[in-house]
């Protein structure tokens, strides 16, 4: 039986990480992806923070193992975090090398929706300028035209749409 890696995937401000973080607290190993923009605030919790000197050295070693570009900044985890990790949040762009590069795991997509008004409204809440949500709004658009996913979960109930997701990961664990 192949490894199996659970994507989240979701627009900006569909609330992935917080979804995330509730899954870690029941022992799953949630991807903590590279990448090269500014943090958002100190201890942000999702990501590893480099430059693009380090994200040139793993390239350069063949090393990466799902990539994206946002607003300019490299989004990218490595194939051993893949094979270590249960989790990870990516991107339509990301799954799609992910399936490429690595064939000898098993992804299955979790899309969580959530409607365009509620996400700005989030990234706003974060602290997310004017700017950036419509520069994240469009860059999703065009993102997200070709998605593809196993499920889709709905994501305005936190507890319930955490709920899901652990069933679907139960249920899909034992195939």
């Amino acid at each position: 039986m192949k490894k199996k890696v659970f994507c989240i995937m979701a627009y900006s401000g569909a609330g992935k990480t917080e979804v995330v973080k509730e899954l870690e607290k029941d022992g799953y190993s949630v991807l903590q992806s590279y990448t090269t923009r500014p943090q958002r605030h100190k201890n942000e919790w999702g990501h590893t923070f480099c430059k693009d000197e380090d994200y040139e050295n793993f390239k350069s070693k063949d090393e990466i193992a799902a990539y994206s570009q946002i607003e300019g900044y490299h989004y990218f985890a490595t194939k051993k975090q893949l094979l270590k990790s249960d989790i990870y949040v990516v991107d339509p762009v990301g799954i799609e090398d992910l399936k490429k590069r690595m064939k000898d795991i098993e992804f299955v997509v979790i899309y969580l929706k959530v409607d365009k008004e509620t996400r700005m409204e989030r990234m706003q809440k974060r602290g997310d300028d004017a700017i950036r949500i419509l520069s994240r709004v469009n860059t999703d658009g065009l993102k997200f035209k070709k998605k593809r996913y196993d499920y889709q979960v709905i994501n305005y109930d936190f507890g319930k749409a955490v709920k899901i997701i652990r069933s679907i990961i139960k249920v899909e664990s034992k195939c």
